[in-house]
């Protein structure tokens, strides 16, 4: 039995599921620069203008202006592959015929975000590798659940240094359907032979909190370092925390704060 401090809550967990981008990692510091670079290579590419480059990033869910990622919009929560559908799709409004569309969406959108991702694009929210490790010790199984695809993914987990601390990964290209389909929970928790209900599922987004929800998962925590908002959370989770450092692990006899 392993107790969790989860905020102002106490929970009693065998597997803890942890969202990728927003979670462990900076979304903004990522996904901010990956999809501006890509944004404006793709505009050079079919010689977009002004208007084009508004329609790709609003229909996104980006605004340059303010480097904001929106919290219900495609880029926080669907895969790569249905970003680059969004984007051809915008190219087509805008007079490209649909193969030429797709043939510049792979060679000048999709190239930039899917490239593997470099040290200078990862930066973590909090101690993921001290957390993940003290949940290891205290016999607390760990899995991440991302849209993001498996390639990048395991680049990202070995830049963190977290790669041997991550019992099971589920990727948006892995044939799993995705966030808010509880299906990742599910079978993490069937793998790991865990529980729902004794099962935490942290995420920065509500898609990752209905995720939770529809799993059956018995703790659901949003964390306010990615594009959910204290407000758009509420509602959706069973406490909101600051960030991934508020999560301690305990045992019976007294707290411990690894980190």
């Amino acid at each position: 039995m392993t107790w969790l401090s989860v905020g102002p809550l106490s929970f009693d967990a065998d597997l803890v599921v942890f969202d990728k981008d927003g979670t462990l990692i900076d979304f903004e510091y990522t996904w901010g620069r990956l999809v501006a670079t890509s944004v404006e290579g793709l505009l050079a590419a079919v010689q977009g203008d002004d208007t084009m480059r508004r329609d790709l990033y609003r229909t996104l869910g980006y605004d340059p202006q303010a480097g904001r990622t929106a919290g219900d919009g495609p880029l926080a929560t669907a895969p790569i592959a249905k970003l680059c559908t969004i984007a051809a799709t915008v190219l087509y409004q805008h007079g490209l015929a649909w193969d030429d569309a797709e043939a510049h969406i792979q060679a000048s959108f999709a190239a930039g975000l899917t490239a593997p991702p470099l040290s200078d694009l990862i930066r973590p929210v909090a101690d993921v590798h001290g957390l993940l490790s003290h949940l290891q010790l205290a016999g607390v199984r760990v899995a991440v659940v991302t849209t993001d695809d498996r390639a990048a993914t395991e680049e990202t987990l070995a830049l963190l240094g977290i790669a041997d601390l991550v019992d099971f990964l589920i990727c948006g290209d892995d044939g799993i359907p995705v966030k808010p389909a509880p299906d990742a929970v599910l079978k993490g928790c069937d793998h790991l032979g865990a529980q729902p209900g004794r099962t935490l599922v942290v995420g920065d987004t509500i898609t990752d909190m209905v995720m939770a929800r529809r799993a059956g998962a018995g703790c659901r925590a949003g964390v306010l370092t990615g594009v959910g908002s204290r407000a758009s959370l509420a509602g959706h989770c069973d406490v909101i925390l600051d960030s991934i450092a508020d999560i301690l692990v305990r045992n019976t006899a007294s707290p411990i704060n690894p980190y």
